[in-house]
């Protein structure tokens, strides 16, 4: 299963600096005292004994920009924009996955956010870099400009999936030209985030017109366009006999949500006794979800009694009296049960919601 917005591309989190010439050189070894953890790519002609001992020197610069664009996640070029852009160009995928690029003159009078201005950061490295250098930031993203939100920030900022992906451009340019967008969030707001926006809380019926709605549950169809940011905040628990498939597993996990009305996108963990980390089955369906088993042992489980239905049966088969309940409130951090046990075919499925931090 793939997420709706983010694609597996794993990348360094640490800001690669490039440069060409002596000046570009110079200001990047200065801007690595003042970034930190930098890997700066300088050629090889302009070596000095004053740069990191990890600066990588290169002869080929097409062949350096390509590994540096899909090693790390933010890249500062000090030179001028148009070579960034001839050698970024058969680079560039999407602004979903594309690392943030910036641009920087010789003097660092003028740090321009060029790619992945929200998604990837760059608009935020931009202010950064030139708060430093005592320059400009030059940040051209018509919501920005424009003094109102983006919803990919939002979804950024508060560790969402979107969905649709295809319908940011349009909630953008809508939030750009000042027209009307609720937001309707299932949980109350910060301040701070409901700015740009028509708040409501909660998931109210009849609202008409642009929405987006911030919710980890199914929403009934809405007259004008919305979109969805999906907090990746439920566990399920999973118990299951020796031998089951994963078919088995991922259908049930499908079910126990649909049940409580719960989106797919807003899975973050299954989580399992430490008897049950090896059962294939466990270990393909949470594979399929793009997310990880976590273990759960069976003396957390026992610190649970009380707080689940036990059964006499898998007490006796494991020696705690029960499986999907405490693991789900377990691996959610002490979380809600939303969806208790169901038991579907040779699976238990039980679903807990994680507090989010950003929670009012």
């Amino acid at each position: 299963m793939m997420r709706g917005l983010y694609m597996d591309i794993v990348r360094e989190n640490r800001v690669a600096i490039l440069a060409l010439t002596k000046g570009g050189a110079r200001l990047a070894g200065t801007l690595c005292k003042l970034l930190g953890d930098v890997q700066l790519y300088i050629p090889g002609r302009l070596y000095s004994a004053s740069l990191p001992p990890d600066t990588r020197y290169f002869d080929n610069w097409q062949q350096a920009a390509t590994e540096a664009f899909q090693r790390y996640n933010r890249l500062i070029f000090i030179m001028a924009a148009g070579i960034v852009v001839r050698t970024l160009a058969p680079l560039v995928q999407s602004k979903k996955t594309d690392p943030a690029v910036l641009v920087l003159d010789e003097k660092g009078r003028f740090a321009v956010s060029l790619l992945a201005g929200h998604l990837g950061g760059a608009n935020q490295l931009a202010q950064r870099v030139a708060g430093l250098l005592r320059g400009t930031a030059v940040i051209t993203t018509a919501t920005d400009v424009n003094g109102v939100p983006a919803v990919e920030l939002l979804a950024r900022e508060l560790d969402c999936e979107i969905y649709p992906a295809k319908g940011i451009k349009l909630f953008n340019r809508l939030l750009a030209e000042g027209e009307r967008v609720t937001l309707c969030s299932r949980w109350r707001l910060k301040p701070e985030y409901r700015v740009g926006f028509t708040y409501i809380e909660g998931e109210k019926a009849g609202v008409t017109g642009p929405v987006v709605y911030i919710t980890n549950q199914l929403v009934q169809p809405t007259q004008g366009p919305r979109m969805m940011l999906r907090p990746r905040n439920l566990v399920a628990g999973v118990g299951c006999r020796k031998g089951v498939s994963r078919q088995q597993v991922v259908s049930a996990v499908k079910a126990a949500c649909k049940l409580g009305g719960f989106s797919l996108l807003s899975l973050k963990s299954l989580a399992t006794v430490d008897l049950k980390m090896r059962e294939p089955g466990l270990l393909e369906a949470a594979r399929y979800f793009n997310v990880p088993l976590v273990e759960v042992t069976r003396q957390q489980i026992e610190r649970l009694a009380g707080q689940f239905t036990p059964s006499d049966f898998v007490k006796d088969r494991i020696g705690v009296g029960g499986v999907c309940e405490p693991a789900a409130i377990t691996a959610s951090a002490m979380g809600r049960l939303k969806v208790a046990k169901q038991k579907l075919g040779p699976v238990t499925v039980a679903i807990a919601e994680a507090k989010l931090w950003w929670w009012d």
